[in-house]
């Protein structure tokens, strides 16, 4: 049988770690624990974890975040020689021995593949924690196109085989579980999703997630795409209002406009939000840049119907005219930019798989 580990990234844990590690021991699961620099306060708590138990603690002098130190249990998992199974639970209690079990599992079943233990969110969870998955799956859909119901989960197994990948994701805090599925969606990594039991102990009050920095870090990606399109239709906008009060054509002025504008944004999309100028080749590069340039084209015819039309059918300002096609424009742009253009492979296939949820495992 495959070996089986269970990697907890700890930040200033209560003492019911202890127990649960114990117990996680029990079931046949060699853990791994990280300190993520909680302090001198809790070195007594990791002594104690070390002494009443197998595992292995890993110590972080600094706190640096979630993702900093599940790819520092990730860089010691490395190492070792042995094939195994990996499954990465939060140090807060939050979750079940049996769910865990039964992931590993499904991870046997499924070689190659990043389970998720998906959390139902109800009436009775936590308002913030609610808000939190409701926004962070719908970015998660919107920027992918792939349903996944909770994008938070600390749960997650895998096997030995995926973990040079997760050590390549960039971000160190809350980001990098929501950067794992982004990367390996764009990948081709299949995705799976099992239902596991939600539990918030004293409304989630020992959860250290940021709302405002750590959201900001999740929806990075989204966030960057924005400000460079606001960037590149500033340019555009400009160079419109310029031109079409010194010519007085329409259709000139959006064509210049467009050319001087779409360069701008390429670049900035390809280095900046998509990040793919140092990963791609000379090839990949110029079917990139046409790629992008036929999608500029195709926007631009609409853009010049839908800006004919508004001004001259619907009577609108050309000024204000401009501003309405550039909008209803941009969600299009994204989904292809993301999809077709810097994407290198199709999606990952995404399963869920709607199975019962389970009570928490007793001793």
């Amino acid at each position: 049988m495959k070996r089986q580990f269970a990697l907890i990234p700890a930040y200033k844990p209560n003492e019911n770690l202890i127990s649960f590690i114990q117990s996680l021991e029990t079931r046949g699961l060699e853990v791994v624990v990280v300190n993520d620099g909680s302090g001198e306060d809790y070195l007594p708590l990791f002594h104690k974890i070390q002494e009443q138990s197998l595992a292995t603690v890993i110590h972080l002098e600094k706190n640096q975040g979630k993702g900093a130190a599940l790819k520092a249990g990730l860089s010691y998992l490395n190492t070792v020689n042995d094939d195994f199974q990996v499954i990465t639970l939060d140090a807060d209690g939050q979750h079940s021995i049996q769910d865990a079990l039964f992931l590993l599992q499904k991870s046997l079943e499924n070689e190659g593949s990043l389970l998720l233990g998906s959390r139902a969110q109800s009436k009775d969870s936590p308002l913030r924690s609610r808000i939190g998955n409701y926004i962070t799956k719908k970015v998660f859909s919107l920027t992918t196109g792939v349903k996944v119901e909770d994008t938070q989960t600390g749960m997650r197994a895998f096997s030995k085989q995926l973990i040079p990948k997760l050590l390549k994701i960039q971000g160190n805090r809350y980001e990098y579980e929501m950067n794992m599925l982004l990367d390996f969606t764009k990948e081709g990594i299949p995705i799976r999703e099992y239902p596991i039991e939600t539990i918030y102990i004293n409304d989630n009050e020992e959860s250290h997630f940021d709302t405002v920095k750590d959201s900001v870090r999740i929806y990075s990606q989204i966030l960057k795409f924005i400000s460079s399109s606001l960037l590149s239709f500033c340019i555009d906008f400009l160079l419109y209002t310029l031109s079409l009060s010194l010519i007085g054509s329409i259709l000139f002025s959006n064509a210049f406009a467009r050319l001087i504008s779409l360069h701008c944004n390429f670049f900035m999309n390809q280095n900046y939000v998509f990040q793919n100028a140092s990963e791609s080749t000379k090839r990949e590069h110029l079917k990139e840049y046409l790629s992008y340039l036929g999608l500029a084209l195709s926007l631009f015819a609409m853009n010049t119907l839908l800006l004919s039309a508004v001004v001259e059918v619907l009577g609108v300002n050309a000024y204000l005219a401009k501003i309405i096609t550039e909008i209803l424009l941009f969600i299009l742009s994204y989904f292809v930019q993301k999809h077709l253009i810097f994407s290198k492979q199709e999606n990952a296939p995404f399963h869920n798989e709607n199975i019962p949820f389970r009570n928490e495992y007793t001793a």
